[in-house]
Parts: structure tokens; C-alpha cells; sequence
């Protein structure tokens, strides 16, 4: 596989585990930025996601699999789902990470996951949250203030002891904001850094504008990994619904498209989503006009009702008081519907003697920013993994320990073992970083039962303090030693 081909591969993975837009809605302007470093040569392990709940909560969170690699991408795709699904079932943080923790538990990729999960009712503004080895939430008031909530758990999936929920409550204007534990201001030694920064790039009522604002100054430095900010700003006034009683005439559908437009423009919609829904409720209209009422009789009306639900899905309801018309045998009519049709999630048409009642439903979904850092002019290929026998019993590993070097090392490690029978120590502090199956590898040498029948231990890592490997091995519950 060439690397044209990789790049498309790891792409179209990451699509299958991130959401392609988030809901809007209501009561709550939500936005996500997802980048990706520009020497990430392997699928990562993070993700984000929003689920909009039976009961018009709000579920956002952030996720982090050790190490990288397709096992870690997949990973991230099997933690997510456990969390949608247990959200979905309980609408309960708790009960949906405690869920998430016990799949940890069971499954070796995604034992050591980062997260952060967030639940948030827009209508009174109350915000549960848990987490799991993953910062809180930020939050910044309609004034400007921004402070970072409490941690509720220090552990990572795999390893709770039951999770502890944080509560907080939103005024209006307020956001919550999660970021994930690769970005830069939040690896850099201070929780306060994405604080500080959000205080000065916020724009205020508007969560894509500060999300971006929040993550690009990151993505001009960032060189591996995967950067996620995803922020949610409550709105307590809604818009209005949208409510035409026209009468019919040649200008009826001219008039209801012009205030459908209008009305969608003010709640935010995305253009496609708003394409879509004034074409398909124009043709209604339409419709209404030209065949609700025979030649000679007295012109009726239309009612065109448009309302946003709380899930995030655009319903319009289109009424008229004329008779359906026994359709005709012509195959070449009736294209108007069928396009309407075609254009939304979903449209039912019902018809009486008192008239024809026409319901359109499309969930609006505005696309997430997802961005490849920019690759430098003068870029240094990524360094290749090496491996250096020291002496007898001692490894030192340098370079990118990925998915394809991991039958590598295992050979490396046997002859450096005697064939597991002699202690070895294995130096990491030049590992740039680390894959899903790199991390397994050493997790499994370590478990081992130690050779040394006086109890010297079988492997012992060393790892540079503050790397992206030690961090990766400390999240994994992996024993080393940190210098």
C-alpha cells in the first residue's frame, strides 16, 4: 500500500468512528474541530461524539485509546458505541461509563482509555459530568470567566472503582467546553492553559467560531496525534415557530418559500439541510395550489406550520383544504412529491374529505471541522523504529514503534532473552511513539512470570518521563519505570 493510499485508508477509518456533524439545536449551539498531526502516519485513537437523548438532554464526549494503529482505531469505535448505548438505555453518565469501564475490562485495546462524558439538559441548564483518567469539562460564563470543573475519577477505563458524578448548572450563555488529553495546552504542565485560552478567543454565540478558536493555534504546532474540541453554548430564548396561512394564488409558493428561508436562516441551519427543506415544502405549497381545487371553484388556503424539536429535527406540516385527486395513470407525474420526498429524512401525506395534510421531518446536522495539520516544506521523514541490543538483557528501542514493527521486536527481544529465559530491560526513552499492538506487546512481556528464580522481574521498561510513550504506558495501567 502506497502512502497516497494509507493516508485515504486511515482517513476513511477515522470517518467510520467520528460523527460527520453535529445536531442543531434549539436550545444549545453545539461544534466540534477534530486535526490530526501532520506526521500521523496511523489511525489514532481518539474520538468525539454528541448524542441527543430521548429526553432532550444533551450527551457530549471525548475519548482517548492508548497508543495508535488500527487496533487503537477500532478501539475508539468499540468504547464509543458502548458509551452511545449506554447513554442511549439509561440517560445516566454514570450508568453509561460504568458500562464503558466493564468493556475495558474485557477487551485489551481499550483497557486504559481516556474520557470525559458530559450530560446537559439546555432547558434548565444542569450539567452532569464524570470522568475517567481524562481533565473536566471547562466552562465559561456569558461574562467571560472561564474555569476548568473538578475531576470526578483519576483512573481510566479498565480500572474504576465505580464512577463519581460532578454536577454543575449553566446560566444562559454559558459553555461547556471538552477538549482532549493530546491538546497541546492541556499536555503542557497547567489545567489553566486552555482556560487562559479560552478566556481570550471565545466569540461569544458562537460555538464553531470558538472551537476553532480554541484548536488552530494548536494545529500549526502539532506534529502526531489527534486534537478534539468540543464545545456547547446554552441559549434559553428559542426561536419561534414558524406559522403562514396563506390563501392560494400564483404567488402562494413565492411567499412561503421566502419566510421558510427566513425562518432557517435564524436558527442556524446548515445551507444543504436548508436546500433541501424549503424545495420540499415549496413543492407542497405548490402542489396545493395547482391541484387542491378544481377550475371554478372558490380558491381555498394554505397552512404551512414549521417547528424545531428539542432532538435537533426540523418538522413542517403542510395543510390545505381542497380534495386529493384520484392519481393519474400518467407515470410521467407526480415527480414534484417524489422529489420532495427524496429530499428529507422522511415526508407522510394523508388526505380527507376535508382536505390533504402533507408532514415533512429532517434532522439538521452542521458538518464537523476535520483538518490534517499542515505538512512543513522542509519535513524530516518520521524515523523509523531501531533496535539496539546494549549488552546481554538490555534493549534499547528508538524511532516509531507502529503496528507493522511489533513481529520485529518480539523477534529482537527473544535472541536479546535467550528465548525468555534471561531478565531484560528495555530502554524507550527514544520512542517517538507508541501503536495499540506496540502497547499489548509490552504489556504481555511484562505480565510475564520472571525467568530469575531468585524474583529478579522478567521485564523491566524504562521510559522518559513526560513522553508521549510514558504517557501512553502510565494511561494503559502498564508497569515501567519513569525517569
Amino acid at each position: 500500500m502506497n502512502e497516497d493510499d494509507l493516508d485515504d485508508f486511515i482517513a476513511a477509518l477515522q470517518d467510520v468512528v467520528l460523527p460527520t456533524g453535529v445536531p442543531v439545536l434549539p436550545t444549545l449551539d453545539v461544534a466540534a474541530h477534530f486535526s490530526v498531526g501532520a506526521d500521523t502516519g496511523e489511525a489514532t485513537g481518539a474520538w468525539f461524539d454528541v448524542t441527543v437523548l430521548r429526553s432532550g438532554r444533551v450527551a457530549l464526549s471525548i475519548g482517548q485509546v492508548p497508543g495508535g494503529g488500527l487496533e487503537a482505531g477500532a478501539a475508539a469505535g468499540g468504547v464509543s458505541a458502548v458509551l452511545r448505548a449506554g447513554l442511549l438505555c439509561h440517560e445516566d453518565v454514570a450508568a453509561a461509563l460504568g458500562l464503558a469501564d466493564l468493556h475495558a475490562r474485557h477487551t485489551r485495546d481499550a483497557r486504559g482509555t481516556a474520557v470525559v462524558v458530559a450530560l446537559l439538559d439546555p432547558e434548565v441548564g444542569s450539567l452532569s459530568y464524570v470522568t475517567a483518567g481524562h481533565e473536566a469539562p471547562v466552562v465559561a460564563t456569558a461574562d467571560g470567566t472561564s474555569v476548568r470543573l473538578p475531576r470526578t475519577g483519576s483512573g481510566a477505563l479498565g480500572t474504576l472503582d465505580g464512577p463519581v458524578v460532578g454536577e454543575h448548572r449553566l446560566g444562559d450563555g454559558d459553555l461547556v467546553l471538552l477538549d482532549s488529553p493530546e491538546t497541546p495546552a492541556s499536555t503542557s504542565g497547567s489545567a489553566d492553559d486552555v482556560t487562559a485560552l479560552l478566556d481570550r478567543a471565545r466569540v461569544v454565540g458562537d460555538a464553531a467560531a470558538t472551537c476553532s478558536a480554541v484548536a488552530r493555534p494548536t494545529v500549526a504546532a502539532q506534529t502526531r496525534g489527534a486534537v478534539a474540541v468540543l464545545a456547547a453554548e446554552r441559549r434559553a430564548a428559542r426561536t419561534a415557530d414558524l406559522d403562514l396561512d396563506l390563501s392560494l394564488d400564483p404567488t402562494t409558493g413565492r411567499r412561503a418559500r421566502v419566510a421558510l428561508e427566513d425562518w432557517l436562516t435564524r436558527l442556524g441551519a446548515p445551507a444543504m439541510d436548508a436546500l433541501c427543506l424549503v424545495h420540499a415544502a415549496t413543492e407542497l405549497v405548490t402542489n396545493a395550489v395547482e391541484h387542491a381545487h378544481l377550475p371554478g371553484e372558490s380558491a381555498g388556503r394554505v397552512v404551512l406550520h414549521a417547528t424545531h424539536a428539542t432532538s435537533g429535527e426540523i418538522v413542517v406540516d403542510v395543510s390545505d383544504d381542497g380534495r386529493w385527486r384520484v392519481p393519474s395513470d400518467d407515470v410521467a407525474r407526480g415527480r414534484g412529491l417524489a422529489m420532495a420526498a427524496g429530499l428529507v429524512d422522511d415526508m407522510t401525506l394523508t388526505s380527507g374529505e376535508h382536505g390533504t395534510h402533507a408532514r415533512l421531518r429532517h434532522r439538521l446536522s452542521r458538518p464537523v471541522v476535520i483538518e490534517r495539520a499542515p505538512v512543513p516544506l522542509l519535513q524530516v521523514a518520521p524515523p523509523v523504529l531501531e533496535v539496539e541490543q546494549v549488552r546481554l538483557g538490555s534493549v534499547r528501542l528508538a524511532g516509531f514503534f507502529g503496528h507493522d514493527e511489533v513481529d520485529q521486536i518480539t523477534y529482537a527481544l527473544l535472541l536479546a532473552s535467550r528465548g525468555g529465559t534471561q531478565p531484560i530491560d528495555i530502554d524507550l526513552s527514544d520512542v517517538t511513539d507508541l501503536s495499540a499492538g506496540g502497547l499489548r506487546l509490552l504489556a504481555d512481556l511484562v505480565a510475564r512470570p520472571a525467568p530469575d528464580p531468585t524474583g529478579h522481574a522478567g521485564v523491566v521498561l524504562h521510559a522518559r518521563r513526560g513522553s508521549a510513550p510514558q504517557v501512553e504506558l502510565e494511561r494503559a495501567g502498564i508497569v515501567h519505570h519513569a525517569s
